[in-house]
């Protein structure tokens, strides 16, 4: 049966379990079938925008009763959304709160016990024309990722064997031939897709799969192995019709992940500013009574993209370098640090001032502390991928941080281990890496390693 059948078949299903569940309510409610038939025209509407918001997944294979139920917990959180949704939009005052979670409740029953008549029906799959037979050509990485794939997918398709020139393999990959016995494996071992990982550069050998693929009715793809060739995380899009490789795609490049962070750092900075403000005077007094000079320090820093902006600190020294093209940085018990400055940049309340800099949109609460303009450029002669950490804005306080990578960085050692847990921090960030490291900032002594 045909993958497009069975999304038919599961929503036909679907919908008559819905209407069932609903007219099932009604004479428990109401002891008798009422006029319902608004009510099951909204319910079966935002079921089949649930549907469609869901298409692209997998059809679902039942593994075991945990992932099942929590599959169709998502699927419903969707759905009472939707419809929630439609109500208010809808304006229904008499829509019964009792009749909409009793059938709800009732379907989610059904669901559960349609899973696996449909689970039987996806795995029929396997004995039908539509089920892929798959030959891989090229056992590296790249065709053993494959394989993989499609171990764990098994109901998509079956890989038969492998084409590869090297025979020698011994690590339980089936090797059915060479590049060039496509025809005769072809014979021995009959397949209707044919997946191409050899490397770009193997132009011909490629040429030559394809129209012996073609020849025999076989479907032909490739996988680039860009894995080999970049050695680190990438996407790929389409720019027009052009194909593009994003290099090093990183999870802020998503607007949706950007715009929760932000929506985070101004809430986070508001209510920081707010419950600091009386610790916020306090400092301020005390600065300006000790030594004479403004209440903050305010150097140029490097921000995302290559721009510029004025970083707000507390005043903590007696002199400080010209704030664009300051040369002096802190050393170990720094005749310039006053009293009150070494008091708080011992427990980093020199920062506090930088929120307002997340407010102007020019840094974050968690990323890559941002550095004195000259650092930047001795970073970037010794660590080549040292400029990546301004991909994202700059923050507050950071993964190096709170790791024990602040303070000075004298050594390539040093500039290369702040560097790689900076761009650590940029490749797999998340909400909740964001709120571990605020927590290790406050509570993890390495934080306040190096604070002189």
């Amino acid at each position: 049966m045909r993958e497009r059948e069975l999304i038919l078949l599961f929503l036909i299903a679907d919908v008559a379990s819905l209407s069932f569940s609903l007219m099932l309510m009604a004479k428990i409610h109401y002891t008798s079938f009422l006029e319902i038939e608004d009510t099951i025209y909204l319910l079966n509407a935002s079921w089949f925008i649930t549907f469609l918001v869901s298409i692209n997944e997998r059809l679902f294979k039942v593994r075991n009763f945990i992932k099942l139920i929590k599959y169709l917990l998502g699927k419903f959180g969707i759905y009472v959304s939707v419809c929630s949704f439609l109500i208010v939009v809808i304006n229904l005052d008499d829509f019964s709160r009792s009749m909409f979670l009793g059938s709800t409740f009732i379907f989610f029953i059904f669901k559960i016990l349609l899973s696996y008549p449909s689970d039987y029906l996806i795995k029929r799959r396997k004995k039908g024309q539509y089920y892929s037979k798959i030959m891989v050509a090229g056992a590296g990485k790249t065709g053993e990722s494959v394989l993989s794939y499609y171990n764990k997918h098994k109901d998509l398709g079956e890989v038969v064997g492998f084409l590869d020139d090297n025979k020698t393999r011994n690590n339980g990959t089936p090797i059915l031939g060479e590049i060039a016995e496509f025809q005769k494996v072809f014979h021995e071992h009959p397949v209707n897709e044919l997946i191409i990982t050899l490397k770009m550069t193997k132009k011909q050998k490629i040429k030559q799969l394809i129209e012996q693929a073609e020849y025999n009715g076989v479907r032909p793809r490739i996988v680039a192995d860009y894995n080999t060739m970049f050695k680190r995380y990438h996407e790929t899009s389409l720019l027009g019709n052009l194909p593009v490789v994003n290099i090093r795609e990183v999870p802020l490049s998503k607007y949706t992940n950007r715009f929760w962070k932000r929506a985070f750092d101004i809430l986070f900075s508001i209510f920081s500013l707010l419950i600091h403000a009386p610790l916020l005077l306090i400092i301020a007094i005390a600065i300006k009574l000790e030594s004479k000079g403004p209440v903050f320090f305010k150097p140029v820093r490097g921000g995302k993209r290559g721009t510029t902006f004025t970083l707000y600190k507390f005043r903590s020294m007696k002199v400080n370098d010209d704030p664009v093209n300051g040369v002096h940085s802190t050393k170990i018990n720094d005749p310039r640090i006053t009293k009150v400055g070494r008091i708080i940049r011992k427990l980093n309340l020199d920062e506090l001032p930088q929120f307002y800099n997340v407010l102007r949109n020019e840094m974050s609460v968690v990323g890559p502390r941002p550095h004195r303009l000259r650092l930047n450029e001795s970073f970037q002669k010794t660590i080549p991928s040292y400029m990546v950490r301004y991909y994202v804005k700059p923050g507050i306080t950071g993964w190096a941080q709170v790791n024990g990578w602040r303070g000075p960085s004298n050594t390539k050692y040093q500039k290369k281990a702040r560097t790689l847990f900076d761009i650590w921090y940029i490749e797999h960030w998340n909400f909740f890496l964001d709120l571990y490291i605020i927590f290790l900032t406050v509570f993890n002594i390495k934080s306040y390693r190096n604070n002189r």
